[in-house]
């Protein structure tokens, strides 16, 4: 499983080594956590010696730093991933360009920035884990700002910044629904789930597809789009975190698009049920 780095946490620097040493002890701990609960990637927009720790002092070279326990070093070596969108992820990669994510903390004078690392974290329902370089990543809980062309608004992440991190309630519960995906089935009989066809050259195809997909007790209802634009050769094309799929029948020529209403509550869900209809379905 992987964390996402707070780019924005290095800041303000530390004013000198032992302050940064310091600081990287309480993040290795951390990171110590983390691995026992399963967490063995940390994925980042920076590499280790793009990192900075203090003026002239990258955390690649606290991590060749002979005066830092081993201990707290070997829990960091190799962990630090790039890029903070995984290379390939054409689902993820859609919805961080739709939109643009920002963190500020008025309280604490925290001007309005662009997160990388808070976005990932967002997108990827993951946690984002941040050096203490300011009281408010010591917090569990921070609220992002994310801007589309119709509106703001406004969603959580859960953080971590140090091992008492993982007492908050919100974490440990979070970290233990990490385990097996527990689908709900619908309670809709299949004759009656909905579905929405526009009438075009597609239709009988897609009309076939539906028969079908009716039966699957995670789906609720269907509903045509136009043809798929963009990538669309796969028969998933995207899952949303309030349980739709994007389901394409790539296999014809003009590549007819549908939406699927399932049982999803959250992205997790939703990318299990669609494994499960690409595999009955595709």
């Amino acid at each position: 499983m992987e964390l996402s780095f707070n780019e924005l946490s290095v800041y303000p620097l530390s004013s000198d080594v032992y302050q940064a040493n310091e600081k990287m002890k309480m993040f290795s701990e951390a990171i110590s956590v983390a691995r026992k609960n399963g967490f063995n990637i940390i994925r980042s927009c920076f590499d280790t010696h793009q990192i900075m720790l203090s003026e002239k002092y990258t955390l690649s070279q606290w991590l060749y730093n002979n005066e830092i326990s081993r201990d707290h070093r070997d829990l960091i070596y190799g962990i630090f991933t790039l890029p903070f969108i995984i290379e390939g992820d054409e689902e993820i990669e859609d919805k961080y360009i739709e939109a643009n994510y920002f963190f500020e903390d008025k309280e604490s004078n925290f001007e309005k920035k662009e997160c990388l690392g808070l976005a990932s974290a967002f997108l990827y329902e993951t946690l984002s884990i941040s050096l203490t370089s300011l009281l408010i990543w010591h917090k569990t809980k921070l609220e992002i700002l994310i801007e589309n062309k119709e509106n703001t608004i406004i969603e959580e992440v859960l953080n971590i910044s140090k091992k008492d991190s993982y007492q908050d309630q919100s974490i440990s519960e979070f970290i233990e629904d990490l385990g097996v995906v527990n689908l709900i089935e619908t309670q809709i009989n299949p004759d009656e789930k909905k579905i929405h066809l526009a009438d075009h050259h597609g239709k009988d195809e897609l009309q076939n597809l539906c028969n079908q997909l009716k039966y699957n007790s995670y789906v609720e209802e269907m509903r045509s789009m136009e043809w798929c634009r963009g990538r669309c050769n796969d028969f998933i094309k995207k899952c949303h975190k309030d349980g739709v799929v994007e389901i394409v029948l790539y296999k014809t020529d003009k590549k007819y698009a549908l939406l699927v209403k399932t049982t999803g509550r959250n992205l997790r869900e939703t990318k299990t049920i669609a494994e499960i209809l690409k595999n009955d379905f595709d």
